[in-house]
């Protein structure tokens, strides 16, 4: 099975990945990694994947990525490999399970960016420290190829390589003297930058994947390693951050995650992020709203219109939702055929109907016609929701079936309206 075979154009070339059976038997590599290896396809079909790890790995490491992978998680860590012909490479490798249409687990997936010359450049860093020339020189290859800057204390920026330069499309005289959340892109949540500075201002080092802004308006990411610098006395000065480009890692791991034809959340993404998201806006003490949303008498319209008319209704769904939902921290998931959900946070209990109040009309005022939906003669959603008290403890198996029969009960109230499930409802169960 060959998981990369609809994305054979972007991977081959580009992405250095290969996939494994659960055996670690390598299925398939891409070309980009047989050029990196020194190794043909052939001779990598089959081998397991621990026969090209250097020696040098140690055995802890590579116990805990097959421990973490047969539990059904993804690894991240890096991995010195060997090349053909004596040769090494390093690479930052993301290992990523991967499932068949039943769910079960058949094997993984990895990508991998070549880290290489930063790890030479690791290198070069010990032995140069007091030679001005060979200074001058690793200065110059960290200007040209690592992605990096230093800011002051207060997020000002000092320095930029060419090669930030180069990925954010601005020039260094735009960027010096400019704070660096001028590059910020509005989808990240502000907890993350919270808990960065929270970090390096007490001194420690952060690290964590970001998605940043053009200026051109488009998007990239990077993995940024942030450390502090700190002057004779121990005081902090400022931050030095260096990063890699993980752009194309990004866009490969959204194609696993989103439906095709609506781009919405897929369910496999549901399965992995409810109760994550869900502990994560506990511990910000946030309401959480999780909404169920159906199409109504979509099947009539189906009959009526045609299959690729309703096609385009489950895009306009789509729309709808993430037209009210668009925060960084909004989940619009398409769960299977016309059935959608929605996982938010807000401040207090009553913003969560608000909100899903909102998206219904939001659907209603698009006016779709559908004969078949009666008295409405357009495209309606009914919808669940269920209201989560930050303060109490859910079974989470349990809040897609409140969510569930609370959309049973707008359908069977006339559609087109919402049904909630509120948090102190004594039906609900507990842990």
């Amino acid at each position: 099975m060959n998981p990369f075979k609809d994305f054979s154009n972007i991977t081959d070339n580009h992405l250095i990945t290969f996939s494994t059976n659960l055996k670690g038997e390598i299925l398939f590599a891409s070309q980009a990694y047989c050029a990196i290896s020194g190794y043909s396809q052939k001779e990598l079909v089959d081998k397991h994947f621990n026969f090209f790890c250097h020696s040098d790995i140690s055995e802890s490491q590579i116990s805990n990525l097959w421990e973490t992978l047969k539990l059904g998680d993804p690894w991240q860590g890096e991995l010195k490999k060997s090349r053909k012909g004596n040769g090494i490479f390093w690479v930052d490798t993301r290992i990523i399970p991967s499932f068949g249409e039943s769910g079960k687990l058949v094997g993984y997936t990895a990508i991998m960016h070549d880290i290489t010359d930063r790890k030479r450049v690791g290198e070069l860093t010990k032995t140069v420290k007091n030679e001005e020339k060979q200074l001058a020189e690793y200065m110059g290859i960290i200007d040209d190829y690592v992605i990096t800057s230093s800011t002051d204390i207060h997020g000002t920026i000092l320095y930029v390589s060419n090669a930030f330069c180069e990925i954010s499309g601005y020039s260094k005289e735009e960027l010096v003297g400019k704070n660096h959340n001028i590059v910020r892109h509005p989808d990240m949540p502000s907890e993350l930058y919270a808990d960065l500075w929270k970090t390096v201002l007490e001194g420690g080092e952060w690290k964590g994947e970001v998605k940043n802004l053009r200026k051109d308006g488009s998007a990239y990411w990077v993995d940024v390693y942030i450390q502090p610098n700190k002057d004779e006395k121990g005081q902090i000065t400022g931050f030095t951050a260096v990063r890699h480009d993980i752009t194309d890692k990004k866009k490969l791991e959204e194609l696993t995650v989103k439906d095709e034809l609506t781009g919405a959340y897929n369910r496999r993404f549901y399965n992995q992020v409810l109760d994550s998201e869900i502990n994560r806006a506990k511990r910000h003490n946030l309401w959480i709203g999780f909404l169920m949303a159906d199409a109504d008498n979509f099947k009539k319209y189906n009959d009526s219109y045609g299959h690729q008319a309703g096609d385009e209704v489950l895009k306009s769904i789509t729309l709808a939702l993430t037209s009210t939902f668009r925060r960084s921290d909004d989940f619009v998931f398409r769960l299977g055929g016309e059935e959608f959900a929605v996982l938010y946070v807000t401040d207090n209990k009553e913003q969560l109907a608000l909100m899903a109040e909102r998206s219904r009309q939001a659907m209603y005022d698009m006016n779709i016609e559908h004969s078949g939906n009666l008295p409405y003669h357009r495209v309606t959603l009914s919808m669940g929701l269920m209201e989560l008290d930050p303060a109490m403890d859910y079974v989470s198996e349990e809040i897609y079936k409140y969510a569930d029969e609370a959309l049973y009960r707008a359908k069977q109230n006339g559609r087109n309206c919402i049904e909630t499930v509120e948090s102190d409802n004594d039906d609900i169960e507990l842990f």
